[in-house]
């Protein structure tokens, strides 16, 4: 069974209260119960059969008791995976009720978490943010399978962001099929309850913007070696390029732009010192056109990557080729702004 064992939760709409489902048997044949703690009407107890598809939960049910004077109704509940490995969706029954839910994963309690020891416990958290990476569906399942390593008694979730969002428990991950060839981002996520009460969680995400990995939990050592270990994993993936100097945190634009507030001085009349601002801020932007379009912060793949010596090469090259050219670029500028340039004299 892939979706889990036991739920926990909150119920919105006509009616509200605290959940608790468990459910056993195949994820196309699930059978259990849903118990459901309504402050107006007290506790209902739902017989339910269901399935599910690695996505979601598909689930209905009839009241196992009824409750004098109160009518319940049929119940119909569907609900996806969200990114976090919480089930979130809508339920309705016959009677006409309706409303929103939301569940969390309750396989595993500790003794120490009912006590409410958690409070005694400190949350460690270490993050890390990468370069430039290049990933392909092998390379993020062999990923997920090392977060899954560390996460005995849950599921890691992998959520991909091409068109639209999903989120699959990885085993429905490794079977999915993609219309797509690319992805805009990838996340994994894993989140277990421990022994303290405090949730051990990983994050590591690709996308546009940011690419990073981050781990919490209450033992500060597993948090900062899963960290290092996710940092040796990645590094594999990460791109080299000249126009980003990672060691230090800028790129090439920031260069570019100080370089010219260095020069500024130098130059006579306002009107010419604009020139060159003009000038170095239009450089900038092409090549951050040029970034965006031919060298992304992420390249992610729901195939395979391209291979062969060019596809491998390609990147770094393209790379040197703008770096190079934009700083040759504005060097001229300023030289001819200063009228050190032979050029229309």
């Amino acid at each position: 069974m892939v979706i889990g064992n036991k739920w926990a939760g909150k119920l919105y709409g006509t009616n509200t209260g605290n959940l608790y489902v468990t459910l056993e048997g195949d994820d196309d044949a699930l059978k259990g119960r849903i118990h459901l703690n309504d402050p107006v009407f007290g506790l209902v107890v739902y017989a339910v059969n269901g399935t599910s598809d690695g996505q979601g939960l598909s689930l209905q049910g009839e009241p196992e008791k009824p409750i004098e004077g109160v009518e319940l109704g049929k119940l119909e509940a569907k609900a996806l995976l969200n990114s976090r490995g919480e089930l979130e969706g809508e339920w309705t029954t016959s009677i006409g009720s309706a409303g929103t839910f939301v569940l969390f994963p309750h396989d595993h309690i500790s003794e120490q978490e009912e006590e409410g020891d958690a409070t005694q416990e400190q949350l460690h958290t270490a993050r890390h943010n990468f370069g430039a990476v290049a990933v392909d569906r092998e390379q993020i399942t062999a990923l997920a399978e090392e977060v899954q390593g560390d996460f005995k008694q849950t599921q890691v979730v992998v959520t991909v962001l091409a068109g639209t969002e999903k989120s699959r428990l990885l085993d429905d991950f490794k079977k999915a099929l993609f219309k797509d060839e690319r992805a805009t981002v990838f996340k994994i996520f894993a989140r277990e309850r421990q022994t303290s009460g405090i949730d051990r969680i990983v994050v590591i995400e690709f996308g546009p913007e940011v690419n990073f990995a981050m781990t919490q939990g209450a033992d500060e050592a597993w948090v900062l070696g899963m960290l290092e270990k996710l940092k040796k994993s990645v590094e594999s993936l990460e791109r080299k390029y000249a126009t980003s100097f990672k060691k230090f945190g800028f790129g090439i634009n920031q260069l570019l732009f100080v370089g010219a507030i260095v020069y500024l001085p130098s130059l006579t009349s306002l009107g010419v010192r604009t020139a060159l601002m003009v000038g170095v801020l239009g450089i900038i932007g092409f090549v951050t056109w040029v970034h965006r379009r031919y060298l992304p912060f992420a390249a992610l793949f729901l195939g395979n990557k391209p291979k062969g010596f060019f596809a491998k090469s390609f990147p770094s090259a393209l790379s040197w080729i703008i770096a190079v050219t934009s700083a040759v670029a504005a060097t001229l500028l300023a030289t001819y702004l200063q009228g050190l340039l032979p050029i229309g004299q």
